[in-house]
């Protein structure tokens, strides 16, 4: 009897001492092996680290700061799939502390998910991540940037503002709430906010981009040129940098400036691009207004070469056709203001009209009053006549023609003439029908420009 009490006394000692190795062991000793590991991998041996990490595992499959490790590991080599089943793990598991962050666990998955694409998993984890840690603005930053990606631009704004109203000087978040508040046509708030970005981070060309369209918007040239020179130092940016900067030189009516900068655009854009077809056909505008034809002419059909559809490519070319191949009418369209006025008083006499008075209202119209004579080809009664007469392309309007009617009565003039280059809208031609106003169009201008230039 008393071998067997001294046996169990044995036993129990025995279980009590394996027991308090065990904790001893757990408590002490494998922490600093743990440690270990962790300086180890930070020295870069993450083979060895990784296989002992492995079998602590099959110890003990609980531990989240050994998954931990082993993720970390996995991560530091590359090996994203494994990675992310152990982040994963230690999310299972659900024991965190000061070693082990749940947003740090989710901070990193969600950068696997998104360099492998899985956009909406990285979505739920940046979500996720907004309520664990709502004081770093980069979390914020990131939900935006998936909802504007995915072509949600007004789901994204409330993130990005609340990046900025975390960490102003988020340069990125700034630039993106600015995009998206310009193309919501909010200029002033855009306009703020790409000020910002571009004051945090000088290099965020597409910011300088930005804020010059919403300078140009706001008819700021003088700045709106400065931010778009500055956006020109990105060359994916420049042809869209010098579209702008053309645009801004045409509202000034600075033509020639427009052309050179859009001749620079063209030079740099992909050929039978968008971009390209864009800035020729705002070259052919200035062209066309600084009446350049053969430029114009040029660039359109380099345009209806690639897109027969473009605008209202067609329709120009169409209107120029007359101009491409008679020689009279493109003379008298191109002509200095000293030779258009020439030409005009030769026009008006071939009419057998005496001229009393005429002035060059424009490089484009001419007004003038002249008397016919006795025997006139269109008259044998000796009247007075104010006569209009434009070199456009545009087609004369009821507003145009209702000046002449007004400038008429005020003179006395029993009739009057308006010739164009063009043709007459509906509604002009509408209000003549009842006055003694003769319309003459571009087919009969045409005749009788010929043989005067």
């Amino acid at each position: 009897m008393d071998e067997i009490i001294t046996l169990v006394l044995i036993v129990a000692i025995i279980g009590i001492v394996v027991l308090f190795a065990t904790y001893v062991f757990k408590t002490y000793v494998m922490p600093k092996k743990v440690e270990e590991l962790a300086d180890m991998m930070k020295a870069g041996q993450l083979g060895p680290v990784i296989k002992r990490l492995q079998k602590m595992l099959e110890e003990n499959d609980r531990d989240p700061y050994i998954h931990y490790l082993l993720a970390e590991a996995y991560y530091a080599q590359k090996n994203l799939p494994q990675a992310a089943l152990e982040y994963k793990q230690v999310l299972k598991i659900g024991k965190f502390s000061g070693k082990v962050k749940e947003e740090t666990i989710r901070s990193r998955l969600a950068k696997i998910y998104m360099q492998n694409k899985n956009l909406e998993e990285a979505k739920k984890e940046y979500l996720i991540l907004t309520k664990l840690d709502p004081s770093n603005a980069e979390n914020f930053y990131q939900v935006g940037l998936l909802f504007e990606n995915a072509g949600l631009a007004e789901k994204a704004l409330p993130y990005y503002k609340q990046a900025v109203k975390v960490n102003n000087n988020h340069a990125d978040a700034h630039f993106h709430l600015g995009v998206i508040e310009y193309n919501l046509t909010n200029i002033a708030e855009a306009k703020v906010n790409l000020s910002e970005a571009v004051k945090r981070n000088p290099n965020l060309y597409a910011a300088h981009y930005y804020l010059g369209l919403c300078l140009k918007n706001q008819k700021d040239y003088d700045w709106a040129i400065k931010e778009l020179d500055q956006a020109l130092k990105d060359e994916s940016l420049k042809p869209k940098a010098y579209l702008a900067k053309g645009l801004c030189y045409m509202e000034r009516d600075s033509f020639q400036n427009a052309i050179t900068e859009l001749e620079k655009g063209v030079s740099v854009a992909p050929k039978s691009s968008e971009i390209e077809l864009n800035l020729r056909y705002f070259l052919a505008a200035c062209a066309e207004r600084k009446r350049d034809f053969h430029t114009a002419i040029a660039n359109w059909e380099r345009i209806h070469d690639v897109n027969p559809k473009y605008k209202d490519v067609a329709e120009k070319l169409k209107t120029y056709d007359e101009f491409r191949t008679d020689d009279g009418i493109k003379d008298f369209m191109i002509a200095s203001p000293g030779k258009f006025e020439q030409i005009s008083r030769a026009l008006i006499e071939k009419m057998e009209l005496n001229i009393i008075d005429l002035q060059v209202v424009s490089d484009s119209e001419v007004h003038a009053s002249a008397t016919e004579m006795e025997g006139n080809w269109r008259n044998n009664k000796r009247t007075s006549k104010l006569i209009y007469l434009f070199r456009t392309t545009d087609p004369v309007s009821e507003k145009q023609l209702r000046a002449l009617h007004e400038e008429m009565r005020s003179l006395g003039a029993p009739r009057a003439m308006c010739m164009t280059t063009s043709e007459f809208s509906s509604q002009a031609t509408i209000f003549c029908q009842s006055r003694p106003i003769e319309l003459v169009d571009k087919k009969e201008l045409i005749s009788l420009l010929s043989g005067l230039t």
